[in-house]
């Protein structure tokens, strides 16, 4: 409310209406770790730290695409009341190329604006190092072998 409109009510004129707050809905943010099924951790895992537990996911992996995994802190482009972004994952994470070459498809599919970069510890526990099948990515990435192969062999 400005001086004017204080000044109009005064003289018993109604105050202009004022613009109502934005109540839709609230845009999604943008996930970059693909977030797989809590799982228990395998009983190799189950004990180690989780310096050593990066390098013993990198050596059980069994997928073809071979997992790079690290320590990651991603923050988003949210701020916090006090300014600070806030963080979106904190712990251990990885990326293969078929995740790189599917990311934004599998995003798409989930809803998402942005591509998945990184996937979390407990997608590598249930795909990366056991069964590397049920790995959406993975799925994706041998599908589109084998149209490549038999597009090869109709040439």
């Amino acid at each position: 409310m400005g001086l004017l409109d204080k000044i109009a009510e005064l003289f018993g004129r109604a105050p202009a209406p004022q613009a109502a707050a934005a109540t839709g809905e609230q845009k999604k943010p943008a996930r970059q770790v693909y977030g797989g099924p809590e799982i228990e951790p395998p009983e190799w895992a189950a004990s180690l730290p989780k310096a050593k537990l990066m390098e013993a996911c990198t050596e059980q992996a069994v997928c073809r695409f071979k997992p790079h995994i690290e320590l990651k802190r991603i923050m988003s482009t949210r701020r916090q009341f006090d300014g600070n972004l806030e963080t979106e994952y904190d712990g251990i994470a990885g990326g293969c190329g078929a995740l790189k070459t599917f990311g934004l498809t599998v995003a798409k599919r989930d809803g998402q604006l942005t591509p998945y970069r990184y996937f979390d510890l407990n997608h590598i526990y249930g795909c990366c190092c056991s069964n590397f099948k049920r790995c959406i990515f993975y799925e994706m990435a041998s599908g589109e072998a084998q149209d490549l192969q038999s597009r090869q062999r109709r040439i």
